[in-house]
């Protein structure tokens, strides 16, 4: 291949002199350097096999596709192919399309199975895997049923091949059984595929070895999956590492971060820390070698061991963890702002919690404001996207907030909460008025800290009166809204009872009434007995005071049920009954 490389110049030389004799071979020469016949050859850089590849369908076209035109069909599926490996996926499409359609073209049954293939795996890279199914299942049957491939036509691919990308389609689609059954079917087979025919799919052997362990791990099949550790490490080994070092280091990350999920799984936190530890190693290594995939690869790595840290409740380790994923995204949020602030804003969730659990309450607050920064903008792009992760990143940062006692701005987060949703809920009133009633109660608590009683309780009642109409008109949420509805009622009740003291007895009674009337909308003893403290702390609190403003307002006498509220243990008697 490089002496064939080297001299191209002879071909191209032979093409100006004689073009009748000279453009067929330069063309030919071309297509095999582009492709080469043996998979284990290190192939020369994508974006010089993608001009070759253009130079020989341009020379094919200008001798005429009616004098060549099998020549033509072939150089254009090799030109997808060497198109797809250069992530220019809607080009490798066109280019397999138009492959089909040049006239008078006869294409070998290996060449139309491996033309579908590069379609089907060009679709699944580009995000349309649903178009990608019917051409990747069509390229399986089209090499199971037609003969062996032709010698020109083995570098297009194989049944292994296709069986892969069916496989990953599969996968993408969320038909994880199937993509599993699939890559099982591709390991049996090339496990029984005789050694020098297996050269040819050197590198799809460890990639099917690391999906089908994946997969198992996918389906709770642990034990499957670690039988096959040992299987899918040897076949990283060898003349693969210098085909394709890319795939290769990347499957080197990939392997080691399904194992740990599976150790994790059963329950062997030892090995699935070591092991989820040197997934990172290899991602640190593939950063230095392949600096554009290795971001990615590493941001893979830390999100396993992130996992494998906070099971075993290793927290300051997971800190640092969570702290270099989020740097991680943040460098390629700064490059890639459409595909990674998500992935970012997630990391700084994780973050904030690990903060929060350490009782580092300040550094908490600052990820999540960090969240919401990020969040305001994509909400700006796309609002119906996120707008609602918008609100409730707001309902979190005022918890943070309260947390570290950073009281007026946990008020003002929790009305920002709550307006949003709020709006959310006017298009979607089952999904959001529960929500609104749930960062009421934020924005109670929040009152409640703050001082503003009577504020908390405008909150906790609407929250209340919300969730009664959800219980009221989902009867298939009634559990749902039923327990959201009595934690509402609790808390009521217990920003009542502070509103029943904080001020004199004038403002006490209306406070009084309103945790009476409670309980004549609950049977939750928690509530009753929130109620008689209530009256015991009021008139303990404001003497006979409240005893008149309450006659005065209701025209009956104070309940009789109450006691008299004292700390005094030392008397050893109850209170009494008035």
């Amino acid at each position: 291949m490089g002496v064939l490389r080297m001299m191209l110049p002879v071909p191209r030389a032979v093409a100006r002199v004689a073009p009748g004799a000279g453009r067929p071979l330069l063309g030919a020469a071309l297509l095999r350097c582009v492709m080469p016949a043996w998979v284990l050859l290190r192939p020369p850089p994508v974006a010089r096999r993608v001009a070759w590849a253009a130079e020989a369908v341009e020379l094919y076209r200008s001798i005429g596709a009616e004098n060549r035109p099998d020549e033509l069909a072939r150089a254009l599926v090799l030109h997808g192919q060497v198109l797809l490996l250069a992530e220019r996926y809607e080009e490798a499409v066109a280019a397999v399309d138009a492959s089909s359609a040049v006239p008078g073209a006869r294409p070998s049954p290996a060449r139309t199975a491996g033309a579908l293939r590069t379609r089907a795996q060009a679709l699944l890279d580009a995000g349309r895997a649903e178009e990608a199914l019917a051409p990747a299942r069509e390229s399986v049957e089209r090499y199971r049923g037609g003969p062996r491939p032709a010698r020109r036509d083995r570098s297009l691919g194989g049944l292994p091949t296709a069986m892969l990308t069916l496989a990953l389609v599969l996968g993408r689609l969320d038909r994880r059984t199937e993509s599993v059954a699939v890559h099982e079917e591709c390991a049996e087979l090339l496990r029984t595929m005789p050694v020098r025919q297996l050269g040819r799919f050197g590198l799809t052997r460890p990639r099917v070895l690391v999906e089908l362990i994946d997969g198992f791990g996918a389906l709770g099949r642990h034990e499957e999956a670690l039988a096959l550790a040992a299987e899918a490490e040897e076949a990283l080994q060898g003349p693969v590492v210098w085909a394709g070092p890319e795939l290769v280091q990347y499957l080197r990350v990939r392997l080691p971060t399904a194992l740990a999920r599976s150790r994790l799984a059963m329950g062997r936190t030892a090995e699935a820390r070591d092991t989820a530890e040197e997934a990172v190693t290899q991602a640190r290594k593939g950063m230095e070698r392949h600096p554009v995939r290795g971001p990615l690869w590493l941001v893979d790595a830390l999100v396993c061991l992130a996992s494998v840290l906070d099971e075993v409740k290793a927290r300051e380790e997971e800190l640092g963890v969570r702290r270099e994923l989020v740097d991680a995204y943040a460098r390629l949020a700064a490059d890639r702002s459409a595909g990674y602030e998500p992935s970012l804003v997630d990391a700084l969730g994780a973050l904030s919690v690990v903060h929060e659990e350490l009782g580092e309450h300040a550094e908490s607050v600052a990820a999540t404001e960090r969240g919401v920064t990020l969040l305001r903008r994509l909400a700006e792009r796309e609002p119906a996207s996120f707008e609602p992760h918008l609100a409730r990143w707001l309902a979190d940062l005022s918890l943070c907030q309260q947390s570290a006692d950073v009281r007026e701005a946990a008020v003002a987060s929790a009305r920002e909460a709550v307006t949003l949703t709020r709006r959310l809920a006017e298009s979607d009133w089952p999904t959001y008025t529960p929500l609104t009633a749930r960062r009421l109660r934020v924005l109670g608590a929040a009152l409640r800290r703050s001082g503003d009683f009577a504020g908390a309780v405008t909150s906790y009642e609407e929250a209340e009166a919300l969730l009664r109409d959800a219980v009221e008109q989902s009867d298939d949420d009634v559990d749902r809204h039923g327990s959201d509805l009595a934690r509402t009622r609790f808390l009521l009740a217990w920003a009542l009872r502070r509103a029943a003291t904080a001020d004199g007895a004038e403002s006490a009674v209306p406070a009084l009434r309103s945790l009476l009337a409670l309980t004549h909308r609950t049977d939750a003893t928690a509530v009753h007995a929130v109620c008689v403290m209530a009256f015991a702390e009021a008139r303990t609190e404001h003497q006979d005071d409240v005893v008149r403003e309450w006659e005065t307002a209701t025209g009956e006498p104070y309940p009789t049920f109450v006691y008299r509220f004292t700390t005094d243990r030392g008397r050893g008697s109850k209170p009494a009954a008035r």
